[in-house]
Order: structure tokens, then C-alpha cells, then sequence
């Protein structure tokens, strides 16, 4: 009764939001995204089988799985923390296919519990013994939590900005940052003025703020090339190479997420773009398999990118 409750809850929070701030085309974009994210969310917190799940996921266009699969975690999540017995959500996952999404789920549910007065997945190293790439992974918990943290709110204002950068864990907060900027994207789609005002205003943060953000221009739009081509054009050359970070990232996990998407993202891009996914892939294979990937991985995107820059002028 209680998973019923949640799935309904939840589902309905989600499509009721709207972002009244977003540019023309905005709301196509991000209402696809949200309803996908939707049903996967209420599978999660429904518990239906992982076989069940991935029949349904498997049924929808490539480029929109990777938000089922996150809304799915973030579900799985909620139910495994409203349960009395605490287990990881991970456990009840039979594939590394789309687990980066998964990781950043799990963190969007806590998100959730720090709007709502709700439970959140624990983050402690013993509750997730049983899964050898928690300590890889652990920081795209934070990422998701920046995203989903913002997104209930409705903005990103003071009290948040004031709140994050408190975290004294450096790492952390990067992640929750790029988080944020991911969520930006979300409530100011196509609205380039207020986005590249938010980044202006926000310069001590601008780094991870501009990565998140051109993730979550990519990854939205990964199906379609010369629309994340036309958004970067919109900002200023100074805002270029973190973007192209953030670009760079969105093609690579879309590409790890499966088979499929791997082959049909190698078909789509080429030029620069696949250069940017190409070093973002590098660099996932060079930070390891270690506690400080998620630093490590965002440091050689950094060097790559740079290095990209100086080649093409």
C-alpha cells in the first residue's frame, strides 16, 4: 500500500511541474524527458521485476532510455528506503547496462527526501559492501541530488547556492554543482539570456555550473546533433570548453548505457563532437576503477578538452 501511495505521489509531483521560464520549443524538450522519467520512477517504486523493467525500457527509442532507467532508480531507491528492511537498490539490478543512470537515481531520490519529509538511501560504505563499484560510483549520488534538489524547488536561489557551498567535501560539492547545472538546462530550456545570467552571476561556480549544463544540453538532444550544435552557438567563446566537457560526457554515457546506444551515437556524431566523445571515453578508461574516479574522470576531460582546443585552432 505504501509503494502504491509513493508511486502515485511521486508521479503526480512530476506531471505537475512546470517550468514557466523556458525559451520556444523548451517544453517539447523537457516534457518527453519528464514523462519517461516518470514511468520508470513509478515501475521503481511499484517493484516490478528487473525483467519486466527492461522489457519496457527496451521498448523505447534509444535516446530516451537513459531517463527511464534513472527515473527507475530513483523509484527502486524510494521503495528500498521506505522499506523497514535496508538493503541497497543496486542489489535488485542484473546489469551493468545503464548504471551510471542508475547511480545518479539513486541520488535523485535523495533528493527528494531533502524537500519532502521522506527517507533517504544512506550513503555508508557498509550498506553497499555487496557492490564493488559504490566507491567508483558514489559520487554521481551527489550529482543527482544537486538535480533533483533544485528541480523540486522550482530554482536555484541563494538559500540552495549558500547551502551546497557549505559542503566542506570539495569532490561533493563539484558533483552536486554539476548536478545543478544539469537541473539549470531543465527550467531555463532554451532561455540562452537567463541561462548565460545564471553563469555570470555564479562565476565562482561556473566551472562544474557550465559542465552540468552542457551535459544536459546533449543529453536531452543526442538524437539530434545540429540542435546541440545550434545551443552551444548561443553562448559566448569563454563558455566553450566546459561545455564541450559537458558534451562530451552526455555522448560517452549514452554510449555505455548499451549496445545500441553506443552504435547509434558512433553513426550520429563526427567532426569535434566525436572528438569530445572520444576523449570523454578516454578518459573514463584512464581515472580506473578506484575511489577517485569521479575526480579523476572530470580532471582528464579537463586536460583533453584543452588539448582538443589548442589541435582545431
Amino acid at each position: 500500500m505504501l509503494a502504491t501511495f509513493l508511486s502515485r505521489w511521486v508521479g503526480r509531483v512530476i506531471k505537475q511541474m512546470r517550468f514557466p521560464m523556458q525559451g520556444e520549443g523548451g517544453q517539447k524538450i523537457s516534457d518527453l524527458v519528464l514523462h519517461t522519467f516518470r514511468e520508470g520512477c513509478e515501475m521503481g517504486l511499484q517493484g516490478h521485476s528487473y525483467e519486466i523493467m527492461l522489457q519496457v525500457s527496451q521498448s523505447l527509442p534509444w535516446h530516451l532510455r537513459a531517463f527511464f532507467h534513472e527515473g527507475h532508480a530513483m523509484g527502486t531507491a524510494g521503495r528500498h528506503a521506505c522499506s523497514l528492511r535496508k538493503v541497497n537498490p543496486e542489489r535488485s539490478m542484473k546489469s551493468t547496462n545503464f548504471q551510471v543512470m542508475r547511480f545518479v537515481g539513486y541520488g535523485f531520490w535523495n533528493g527528494v527526501a531533502a524537500t519532502y519529509p521522506t527517507p533517504r538511501i544512506p550513503e555508508r560504505k557498509e550498506l553497499w559492501s555487496d557492490v564493488p563499484v559504490f566507491e567508483k560510483y558514489h559520487l554521481l549520488m551527489s550529482n543527482g541530488l544537486g538535480f533533483s534538489t533544485v528541480l523540486f524547488a522550482g530554482k536555484f536561489d541563494q538559500r540552495l547556492r549558500k547551502r551546497f557551498l557549505a559542503i566542506d567535501d570539495v569532490q561533493q560539492r563539484d558533483a552536486i554543482f554539476h548536478g545543478v547545472g544539469r537541473v539549470l538546462w531543465f527550467l531555463y530550456l532554451n532561455n540562452f539570456k537567463a541561462l548565460q545570467d545564471i553563469l555570470t552571476r555564479n562565476d565562482d561556480i561556473v566551472e562544474p555550473l557550465t559542465i552540468g549544463l552542457g551535459l544536459a544540453i546533449a543529453f536531452t538532444q543526442v538524437a539530434t546533433p545540429d540542435m546541440i550544435k545550434r545551443a552551444l552557438d548561443q553562448f559566448p567563446d569563454g563558455r566553450r570548453r566546459h561545455l564541450m566537457r559537458g558534451v562530451g560526457i552526455a555522448f560517452q554515457v549514452h554510449g555505455q548505457n548499451d549496445p545500441e546506444c553506443k552504435d547509434n551515437i558512433e553513426k550520429k556524431i563526427a567532426g569535434e563532437m566525436r572528438d569530445w566523445y572520444e576523449g570523454a571515453c578516454h578518459a573514463s578508461d584512464e581515472a580506473g576503477n578506484v575511489a577517485e574516479w569521479y575526480p579523476k574522470y572530470h580532471e582528464l576531460t579537463k586536460r583533453l578538452t584543452a588539448m582538443s582546443e589548442v589541435f582545431t585552432k
